[in-house]
Formats: C-alpha cells, sequence, structure tokens
C-alpha cells in the first residue's frame, strides 16, 4: 500500500457559525422548534440570535447536512429530527425505493416481462442463456410525483416455490417490492451518482445529465445464490440513505 503524505496546519480559526448550529441544534433537540414544524423566517432567526444572515445560512446548511431539518422550495425549513430508524443487528433486506424516501412512496407504477437474459445479467446473476428471468421497470411516486425508479431482474428458477401467480399484477409488485427482499440473505451494494440520460429521464421525468444517485444490488440467498439484480435510481431531494455497514 503505498504510504499517503499528510499535511495538516493548526491555524485555521473556528468557523464563526459554529456557535449559533450549537445554539440551533439545541433548541431543535429540545423541541423549542418541533418536529413537522417550520422554522422562523431568516430576518426573525437572525434578530433571535444575534447574528448575520450568511452566518445563519452557513449554520442551517449544517443543520440540513444533518437530516435535522429540510428545505421546501417558497416555505422554508421544516424540522425533520424523528426519522425512522433501523435496528443494526436486523437481518430481513428491503426495497431501499420504498424504505428511503423521505414522503412516502403512495404509488407504484410497474411494467414487467418475461425473456432470457441479457449479456450482462447472465454475468451478474451467474445464470444459463436459456434461463428465464422477470424483468421489471417501477415508477415510484409520492404525492403525484415520480421519485425514483428501478430495473429489476430476477431467475424464475428462484421463486417457482413461491406459487407466485406472474399474471397478476399485484402479485408481482408484492415479490418486487417485498417478497425477494425477505428471501435475500445478503446483498452486494455499489453506489455512485451518475448523470440522468435517456433511460433513466423517461422514467424520471428529470432533465439530460440532472445528477442521480444510483445504487445497483446484486442479491443473495442462505445458499449463496444470486436471486436478483436491482438497478435503483433515486432523485435525490426525495431521498435519504441511512446505511449500517
Amino acid at each position: 500500500m503505498t504510504k499517503q503524505k499528510i499535511s495538516s496546519t493548526n491555524s485555521e480559526k473556528i468557523p464563526s457559525y459554529v456557535t449559533i448550529y450549537n445554539k440551533i441544534y439545541s433548541d431543535i433537540m429540545n423541541d423549542v422548534y418541533k418536529n413537522g414544524d417550520y422554522l422562523p423566517s431568516e430576518s426573525i432567526l437572525t434578530k433571535q440570535y444575534g447574528v448575520s444572515r450568511n452566518t445563519l445560512r452557513q449554520a442551517l446548511a449544517i443543520i440540513n447536512e444533518d437530516g435535522l431539518i429540510r428545505k421546501h422550495q417558497g416555505k422554508g425549513s421544516i424540522i425533520t429530527k424523528n426519522k425512522k430508524k433501523y435496528d443494526r443487528l436486523q437481518k430481513e433486506l428491503f426495497n431501499p425505493m420504498i424504505e428511503y424516501a423521505i414522503d412516502e412512496v403512495d404509488a407504484i407504477e410497474i411494467n414487467y416481462n418475461f425473456g432470457p437474459p441479457t449479456e450482462i445479467a447472465r454475468t451478474k446473476l451467474s445464470v444459463d442463456k436459456n434461463e428465464m428471468i422477470l424483468a421489471s421497470n417501477n415508477i415510484y411516486y409520492s404525492d403525484h410525483k415520480v421519485i425514483g425508479h428501478s430495473f429489476m431482474q430476477i431467475p424464475l428458477k428462484h421463486i417457482e416455490s413461491l406459487q407466485i401467480d406472474l399474471n397478476k399484477t399485484e402479485a408481482v409488485s408484492e415479490l418486487l417490492d417485498k417478497t425477494i427482499f425477505q428471501m435475500s440473505y445478503s446483498a452486494n451494494v455499489s453506489i455512485r451518482l451518475v448523470l440522468a440520460e435517456d433511460h433513466i429521464t423517461s422514467f424520471l421525468k428529470v432533465k439530460d445529465k440532472d445528477p442521480i444517485l444510483y445504487l445497483e444490488e446484486i442479491l443473495y440467498n442462505a445458499d449463496n445464490e444470486k436471486i436478483g439484480r436491482c438497478k435503483f435510481y433515486f432523485i435525490p431531494s426525495a431521498y435519504e440513505l441511512d446505511l449500517w455497514i
């Protein structure tokens, strides 16, 4: 391993926004500002805490990064300190498109088919070219707005014993949103930021080259067999990924 060159300086001062950050953080945690309420306007907060607007904005930016507030365009910042908590001992996997959404997913549109695997699917899922694969594009909505898209591939041999009626949309949706994750013992995950191309913009209704958070999972059962490939595309403003590693 290459030895890294490390440099440092001890001359940097503590940023001026740290004090105001600590005060607002304390007030949020002590329910001066309650979960679900909006923070007062910038003009009120600058007077209340005796700071400049620029210093206040720097503090609020960090508080937003820490997940204690969320900015709503044209409405201000809403308190979001009480979030869904995950048990780090939890073994069951779940669909991140649903569980990591900031606002509840209230509608899912699926479009699925059956056929032989693509070359990349053969490699990713370790399947033969003659095996049948369930492939589905899924669009996730919250309050009538598209917030995410997934493309999932599942070898039929791994779900035959479940006796799922694959002609019924509701049954397939249950498989894609819940059952396949309950069947999974582990997953290999890769995450990166991508720029939206045609195959993404058509589903997410975003502009070309908009940044999209992309997560790919290969699901494994208890016998270490690959039972599913999932490609998840998150609109960043609609999701917050909270991972235990």
